[in-house]
């Protein structure tokens, strides 16, 4: 009865029974306030585009310092995740910063016994989408009396590869009812290959019919996005709690993918 405001909470028990990526981020459509933008900077809260949202995690503000929109070592995996709170009006003063929603995780934590979990994701290519196919106006004739102008659909390959996402956790008490711990190491690695194939310039003026691909060349993307977390959690007495947090998450890319445009060098 004394504030107002408006919080979707979404807890790990409610995140396994429903459908999801490997990161939290994939679960925030879950909150009526929230559309995935990408050309707005990521997710819209309340309309709001994704750079005037605030990202914490365990109190830290974890948003990028340039542009205010949430990195992607930053989108942590579920297994890192007890709740994720979507505030999209009336928060705490704390979150002053945001103009449009806060979106506050909070990490999970050991307790007085022990327990682990192990397993293994993957999302092969075959089970992908087919990427849509180019749309292209092309002129040709040898003369400007007997040109002609068609419109033709240019097919794109698509990408091949497996991304792994396997992951393990584990955790319990150091001592019953004062100290815990909690950890977990979820790694993801995404395997991508593309194939590109390169027609000649609608201003080479051949036929569509017998036009032939100028060149066609595979291409490789392997990216590791290594996420390993820890935290402690201490009870001296019965009214204070403390707790401490590591997350270690860098990223490493080897290769560059091209566009799959047809059209290009």
């Amino acid at each position: 009865p004394t504030g107002s405001k408006i919080q979707t909470n979404i807890s790990a028990r409610t995140a396994e029974l429903l459908p999801k990526g490997t990161n939290f981020t994939s679960l925030l459509n879950v909150s009526p306030a929230v559309r995935s933008e990408p050309l707005s900077g990521g997710f819209q809260i309340d309309g709001a585009s994704g750079s005037e949202n605030t990202f914490v995690i365990d109190g830290q503000e974890v948003g990028n310092f340039r542009t205010g929109t949430l990195n992607l070592n930053n989108n942590i995996p579920f297994q890192f995740v007890q709740e994720v709170q979507v505030k999209s009006s009336g928060f705490e003063a704390e979150f002053g910063g945001a103009t449009g929603g806060v979106v506050n995780v909070v990490t999970r934590g050991g307790g007085n016994q022990f327990r682990g979990e192990a397993g293994l994701e993957f999302r092969p290519a075959r089970l992908q989408g087919n990427p849509r196919p180019f749309l292209n106006l092309t002129t040709f004739g040898p003369t400007a009396q007997t040109q002609q102008t068609i419109a033709e659909y240019i097919p794109v390959r698509k990408d091949e590869g497996t991304d792994f996402f396997p992951y393990i956790s584990l955790g319990g008490p150091i001592i019953k009812d004062r100290i815990w711990f909690f950890g977990s190491y979820a790694p993801q690695f995404i395997n991508v290959d593309r194939t590109v194939s390169l027609y000649p310039s609608a201003a080479s003026g051949r036929d569509p019919a017998t036009r032939q691909f100028v060149s066609t060349n595979t291409y490789a993307l392997r990216q590791t996005n290594e996420y390993a977390f820890g935290r402690i959690d201490i009870q001296p007495f019965s009214r204070l709690r403390l707790n401490g947090t590591y997350l270690w998450n860098p990223i490493d890319v080897r290769g560059n993918l091209p566009s799959v445009s047809p059209f290009g060098t």
